[in-house]
């Protein structure tokens, strides 16, 4: 898959699950009593953070021409960089003023990290699906 196109992608999918986690978030503490709300700089935030999120996947890149000890190596590092990321973004737009609300970002972020990881397997399967599809369909023409 071309790499804008996967940047552009996960970055669609980081800012969807961080919106629609954080929804659920401000319900349950809705009903736990405790009123949360979005500021004007929120939703801005949450896309800026989400491009910055999809840049390290350049780590990444042709990770299927490599050993498994070197890809085991780099997912470490990979999640490490976006946790920081994340954690900065975090600090610096106010997402968390105290240890909970902290760890409930830590939370999201490991959810959605997951969630990137086997959406983008499953579009990559698609893609491979439609090339393979393709090439039968002109061996099948010659």
């Amino acid at each position: 898959m071309n790499i804008v196109k996967k940047l552009f992608i996960q970055s669609m999918i980081i800012s969807t699950s961080i919106l629609f986690l954080n929804g659920i978030n401000m319900v349950i503490q809705h009903f736990a009593g405790n009123d949360l709300t979005l500021q004007w700089f929120h939703p801005v935030s949450i896309i800026l953070t989400a491009v910055l999120c999809s840049l390290p996947t350049i780590l990444l890149r042709d990770s299927d021409q490599w050993d498994r000890k070197t890809f085991w190596r780099r997912v470490p590092l990979h999640c490490l960089s976006l946790y920081t990321v994340v954690a900065g973004a975090g600090w610096l737009f106010g997402w968390y003023d105290n240890v909970e609300s902290w760890i409930s970002v830590t939370i999201i972020f490991f959810i959605i990290y997951v969630f990137v990881w086997l959406s983008s397997h499953w579009l990559d399967k698609q893609d491979e699906k439609k090339i393979n599809h393709a090439l039968d369909t002109i061996r099948d023409a010659e």
